[in-house]
């Protein structure tokens, strides 16, 4: 990594690992290259995505789900993992928290200062992996689906469209269809999906891996439950779609760990609305299994 990060910042721009990441790490390592200072770059992006999920994730399920969500985010043995790690993954949060709130508030107000911070924020996204263009497909399904409540929205909309899709066919174009030739075929088995599943919830092994994963989906289907008014409320729609695309992806075909990054404020926002709708000891409960579940991970990694 710190090899790839010391080339001409021309060359940088054109490789494909991460280019925005390795110009972050360049700059970082200009000051220091000891190993705590290169590990100490992981949490503090960490830190910063932590600092912009409040107002996605408020935007999203409401002021009475954040509280919880926080907690659940904050504490997840997933993104502390992520964070120790010298990746791109902190970074992809980041970018694709900010492109949720740009298409939040734009979606809202109408204003172009948004829908340029949108557009600012997906290419710094495809610029951080190709893969994060995802980002742009959920936002653009959700101004498909709710096209008659953001009718006044989206002529500008769609034009906004063409500088993302212009940088996508310029970086990715060439590479594209061949990577995409390669790996059709190459999909997850149902063991392997399981057990990803789980590190949503506990990095260790069996059992408490099956154990994570079924309280994870415990929550989620509680959270789902809460969205059944998904046609009426964009914000819902939204926020199922901006889980379940990425998390598919990371199951099902490409399991790189950013997509399920940057799907984990959604996920923490489902499950603390699906936490709500129970009584009180029911929700003493849950909460006291994700204690359990995350201390446990968090004691046994330390």
């Amino acid at each position: 990594m710190l090899t790839r990060s010391e080339i001409s910042v021309y060359k940088l721009i054109l490789t494909p690992y991460s280019p925005l990441y390795l110009f972050v790490v360049h700059l970082w390592t200009t000051v220091s290259q000891h190993l705590i200072w290169v590990r100490f770059l992981g949490v503090l992006l960490g830190l910063v995505a932590l600092l912009a999920s409040p107002h996605f994730m408020r935007s999203m399920g409401g002021t009475h789900a954040l509280h919880g969500a926080m907690w659940i985010l904050a504490t997840s043995p997933f993104l502390i993992d992520q964070v120790r790690m010298l990746a791109p993954s902190q970074l992809a949060l980041i970018v694709v928290s900010l492109s949720y709130i740009c298409f939040y508030e734009y979606t809202r107000a109408g204003h172009w200062r948004w829908l340029c911070g949108w557009m600012i924020a997906v290419m710094a996204a495809m610029v951080v992996h190709g893969g994060l263009y995802y980002v742009a497909v959920v936002h653009i399904i959700t101004m498909a689906l709710y096209q008659e409540r953001f009718k006044t929205r989206l002529r500008n909309w769609w034009l906004a469209q063409l500088p993302p899709l212009a940088l996508f066919s310029l970086l990715f174009g060439a590479q594209f269809n061949r990577f995409f030739a390669d790996r059709i075929s190459e999909f997850s088995t149902v063991y392997s999906a399981a057990s990803q599943w789980g590190r949503l919830g506990t990095k260790l092994s069996m059992p408490w891996n099956a154990i994570a994963a079924i309280l994870v989906l415990v929550l989620l289907l509680s959270g789902l439950k809460c969205c059944g008014d998904w046609r009426k409320d964009p914000r819902h729609g939204m926020l199922v779609l901006g889980f379940a695309i990425p998390v598919m992806i990371w199951l099902i075909w490409l399991p790189h760990d950013f997509y399920a990054l940057s799907a984990l404020p959604c996920m923490a926002v489902l499950a603390s609305m699906g936490i709500r709708q129970y009584p009180k000891w029911a929700r003493q409960l849950l909460w006291t299994a994700i204690a359990i579940t995350y201390g446990w991970s968090h004691w046994k990694l330390l």
